[in-house]
């Protein structure tokens, strides 16, 4: 065979393989160019169990079950919003395409879900979140501006306190108890407490200073906010409300999915996505209840009496979760009220 036959070979050979890597060129530019990033906006650190422990592996499972076509970016620390209330508005407005808060830092638009946090009426997190789900048809048109990816709860609040331990009702009276929202300055107000609204990154420094007496949060609270730090008293077995946290998104965002990844994002949601992310609240308040322990401090359980005088000063602020749904136009709160103690 000539050199000059070879080398014809030799350039077809070469030419070939140019095509080939050229139409992998192509095939994978048109799938980049296809591809959807959603944003994902928290307040949270990005060390967060709920970054760590759910959004994470979810973004891995989404990406690989749309072979990348549907991904996440996570942006943690307020980077979108600094503000935790403004979680909810900056879904709506596309700010965000998908936005982890709390219902309960603008309990006005969620008069439904608040019914789910009345207090003492669910004793664990994944209790109260398959409660929700159990009756989620009537506690969704909350969501109704935005498409509700997960709704949970978390374990049930605990009263911290710096120098003053609360083994009575008449112990609260006067201290000034940091609180995340509106049912819990009302029961802190109920038990003779003064409430003091706060956001989260200032209860260090508040608790610290003495600028606050004590706060009302989860264990789960403890690692993130160094708490072991600065609290000497838990008293557990109070009837406390738990928090609800939603992940919801953006409608325009959601509408613009084909239909194979609006499936793999909904295969990813709902009930098991929400009791995933109670879970992993359990592990981080069982985690921080480990780091009082060890720090030495007072871990106080009620007696019966003690816990039934707080069960007595509670009731009103149940009866007016109720009546503040209604006055909102839910007109079957009392039944979503009803249904919810059912599931306890």
């Amino acid at each position: 065979m000539s050199k000059k036959t070879t080398g014809r070979k030799d350039m077809k050979r070469i030419a070939a393989g140019l095509a080939g890597l050229l139409g992998l060129a192509i095939t994978t530019a048109a799938t980049s160019a296809n591809a959807t990033e959603l944003k994902v906006s928290h307040f949270m650190s990005p060390m967060h169990h709920m970054q760590v422990r759910v959004l994470e592996p979810m973004a891995k499972e989404l990406a690989e079950q749309t072979g990348d076509s549907l991904t996440f970016r996570i942006f943690p620390s307020g980077e979108l919003s600094k503000s935790p209330a403004a979680q909810w508005k900056t879904a709506l407005t596309g700010v965000t395409d998908i936005a982890f808060g709390l219902p309960g830092y603008t309990t006005e638009n969620f008069p439904r879900t608040m019914l789910a946090v009345s207090p003492g009426l669910f004793e664990t997190a994944a209790e109260a979140t398959n409660a929700i789900w159990d009756d989620i048809a009537d506690i969704a048109p909350d969501y109704e501006r935005a498409k509700l990816l997960a709704l949970w709860s978390t374990e049930p609040a605990a009263l911290m306190t710096r120098d003053k331990p609360v083994r009575t009702l008449a112990d609260i009276k006067g201290l000034k108890i940091r609180t995340a929202d509106q049912v819990a300055a009302a029961l802190i107000d109920a038990w003779g407490g003064t409430p003091v609204p706060l956001p989260a990154s200032e209860i260090y420094t508040a608790m610290d200073t003495g600028v606050i007496d004590g706060l009302f949060i989860d264990a789960s609270g403890v690692p993130s906010f160094r708490l072991d730090e600065v609290v000497k008293y838990v008293t557990l077995d109070l009837p406390t409300p738990s928090s609800v946290f939603f992940l919801v998104m953006n409608k325009d965002s959601w509408d613009g999915l084909s239909d194979g990844e609006k499936t793999a994002l909904d295969s990813l949601s709902g009930r098991q996505l929400s009791l995933d992310s109670a879970a992993s609240n359990t592990l981080e308040a069982e985690r921080g209840m480990d780091m009082l322990e060890k720090a030495g401090r007072e871990i106080i359980r009620l007696e019966d009496e003690a816990r039934q005088a707080f069960v007595d000063a509670t009731k009103p602020v149940a009866e007016q979760l109720v009546a503040d749904a209604e006055s909102r136009g839910v007109a079957n709160a009392a039944d979503i009220a009803s249904a919810l103690q059912k599931k306890k």
